[in-house]
């Protein structure tokens, strides 16, 4: 009897929370995309241990339970009705948190039961950031989690969003805008493959990715981060993307022992805010809104769900003043109801914070928006408890937080989590190849794969891209060529990157020099000074790492950064003195179009390599080996970046390079599927 009342509210409650959501006791939430009404009174109050506390149910219910949600043979919904039963509101309310790593010890995970656990961008463990230190914080928190009452799996979440990028060793692929360069579903399945395996080496089951932002204005510091300013494109990747990383479960199926757990980011409208500022507002009214997500840029999201993305993150950005993660016509309604994701919607870093009213309101405007889990990366035993009181005093309804916790469980049960043994031995084979020359060569391929030929001029009668395999005095100008740091941009071991060799890989130089050893000589020169003899000048220029709003910039300064702009100038004074002609390749490293629209008449051929990653001999494979140049341009390139704002008006005699072009070795003109 109790089992099928409980099957009851069961599918009551999911069906009711596809419609409405409580914001204050008895009160009906409008699902339309205005401001929330705030229905949580101010309260400067402390939660204390006293108000959070619940009765345990009986052992004699737990054992029972017990039997039905640790049995692997049975559906996923009754393990997790079975679960539910026997959760106090508390144990609910620490489920729906996550921390960062650094607020907690394996005793606090024991004594709390937290549901999650992150590391932030650059967060390693104390002890060291080599893949072994990852695996033993990581399995010790894990471990932790089983000795707990119910022994829930600890959810441990990382930004994988190009490779494993947090950890010194690891493969580091092109970041996205590469990738939609690329625009291989065949190569973004390959290197999930890839990456859900370098993950899990280390005990995590969960990368916050893929990104599917389409950016329609360079000035965003994010524009890396997304495939392309077409929403298709998004899509055709998106979606093969995650099927690969979760390992091809669908519906109900486990996950595999090698996927990992994806995340369809940021929910919704990156991309589109206004002067392209991060975190900014959509300048839309909602019913604009839903016309714009009509037009296409709904479709990426679609193809995860439709791949069984199992967790989406909501966007920092507003529509028409307010922010998605308290939007619950966005959340709810769209994502939950229109798109029928089954899967956790999980808050972005301290994202709350930035919506309107007292924490007790931010809390529960969002969970009754539809965020399920919380990345309250400090604060999240205060959220917990907040959730708890809340929920007491009717501003959550116990319905809305079930929902959550359903959620929260499905990810955990399917991603195989209670049946994972912490620290296997398959995990510690899977360290032996982290990093590994397997694992690189698909990154190497997808550095080739890349590359978009923008200009291939004429060169004595011949093509500049036929005619450089005839070198032999190569002369590589830029710090760019030797410098790991730049050629993977943000997210790279730190949060917002660095220059400089900080992990393991191969500089654009030492490609070169590998390529042409046999027959040519390599030079160098960081200031740009050219030996006489030079018969070839391969110059790198670009950005220098940044990550979110630290990339964000005025128009003026989407250009190569200073020390190159001079080292161009440079290299023109010393080639007119020294008189030698020598043929003149440019190579772009950077995580948009910038201005180089005065050097392109001035080199012979100019290539965009974007932010590649750590195996720079792609490049010269391409450039001096038997492959061509495949890659094609996922974005409008304009001649004018003062005219950013308003690029796609622009008449076509403003464009540089239009979306979609893309040269090979031939000369012949790319056709982008």
């Amino acid at each position: 009897m109790k089992k099928n009342i409980s099957v009851k509210l069961l599918s009551i409650l999911l069906a009711s929370t596809l419609l409405f959501s409580s914001c204050g006791k008895g009160q009906e939430v409008s699902v339309s995309s205005e401001a929330p009404v705030s229905s949580v009174t101010e309260s400067t109050e402390e939660v204390t241990d006293k108000e959070t506390e619940t009765e345990e149910p009986d052992e004699a219910a737990l054992e029972e339970a017990r039997k039905i949600y640790l049995n692997k043979d049975l559906p996923v919904s009754e393990r997790i009705e079975a679960l539910l039963s026997v959760m106090t509101l508390e144990e609910k309310a620490y489920q729906c948190v996550q921390a960062e790593q650094v607020t907690v010890t394996p005793e606090i995970v024991k004594n709390t039961g937290i549901g999650s656990v992150l590391s932030g961008g650059g967060s390693a463990p104390s002890t060291g950031n080599r893949p072994e230190n990852w695996q033993a914080r990581v399995n010790e928190l894990k471990a932790a989690a089983l000795e707990t009452r119910l022994g829930i799996p600890l959810l441990y979440g990382i930004d994988a969003v190009h490779g494993n990028n947090n950890i010194y060793g690891a493969t580091v692929f092109p970041h996205n805008i590469g990738l939609g360069a690329a625009n291989d579903p065949e190569l973004m399945e390959e290197i999930a493959h890839v990456v859900a395996r370098e993950v899990r080496a280390v005990g995590v089951q969960y990368s916050f990715a893929p990104c599917l932002a389409n950016p329609q204005n360079e000035r965003w510091g994010r524009t890396y981060e997304g495939f392309s300013e077409n929403t298709a494109d998004v899509a055709r990747l998106a979606g093969p993307f995650v099927a690969a990383l979760q390992g091809g479960a669908k519906n109900d199926d486990y996950l595999p022992e090698d996927a990992i757990i994806a995340c369809a980011k940021h929910f919704i409208g990156e991309g589109y805010t206004e002067s392209g500022v991060n975190q900014g507002d959509v300048k839309m009214t909602p019913e604009e809104f839903d016309e714009l997500l009509a037009m296409g840029v709904l479709d990426p999201y679609k193809a995860c769900v439709d791949s069984n993305v199992l967790t989406v993150m909501p966007s920092y950005n507003s529509i028409n003043g307010l922010k998605c993660h308290e939007n619950k016509h966005l959340l709810t309604d769209v994502l939950k109801g229109q798109l029928g994701f089954k899967g956790m919607v999980i808050s972005d870093y301290n994202a709350i914070g930035q919506c309107k009213g007292t924490y007790d309101e931010e809390v529960a405007n969002c969970m009754n928006a539809g965020v399920d889990m919380f990345m309250e990366a400090q604060e999240w035993d205060k959220c917990a408890k907040t959730i708890i009181k809340l929920v007491k005093a009717g501003k959550i309804s116990e319905e809305r937080l079930d929902d959550a916790v359903t959620r929260i469980l499905r990810v955990k049960f399917m991603s195989n989590m209670f049946d994972e043994e912490v620290g296997s031995a398959h995990e510690k084979e899977l360290l032996k190849e982290f990093g590994s020359a397997e694992n690189r060569e698909v990154a190497r391929r997808a550095v080739r794969e890349s590359l978009v030929l923008l200009k291939n001029g004429e060169v004595d009668g011949g093509l500049a891209l036929e005619k450089i395999k005839e070198a032999t005095n190569i002369t590589v100008c830029g710090t760019g060529a030797f410098d790991i740091g730049r050629q993977c941009g943000g997210w790279t071991i730190s949060w917002e990157g660095k220059s400089g060799n900080i992990t393991v890989g191969t500089p654009i130089i030492q490609g070169i020099y590998d390529a042409v050893k046999e027959h040519a000589t390599v030079s160098h020169s960081v200031k740009g000074d050219i030996d006489v003899a030079s018969d070839l000048i391969v110059t790198v220029v670009g950005e220098n790492p940044y990550v979110e709003s630290g990339g964000d910039v005025q128009a003026s300064d989407l250009k190569p950064i200073a020390g190159d702009v001079k080292l161009l100038e440079t290299i023109e004074e010393k080639v007119a003195a020294n008189g030698n002609n020598p043929t003149k390749v440019l190579i772009v490293i950077a995580g948009r179009p910038i201005d180089i629209t005065d050097y392109v008449d001035k080199y012979d051929a100019v290539v965009m390599a974007f932010l590649p990653g750590t195996e720079g001999e792609g490049i010269a494979d391409v450039l001096f080996g038997d492959y061509d140049f495949t890659g094609t341009l996922p974005m409008t390139w304009i001649k004018n970046f003062e005219k950013v704002d308003e690029k796609h008006e622009l008449p076509e005699s403003e464009i540089l390079f239009p979306y979609g072009y893309g040269l090979n070795k031939a000369g012949e003109k790319l056709v982008r599927e």
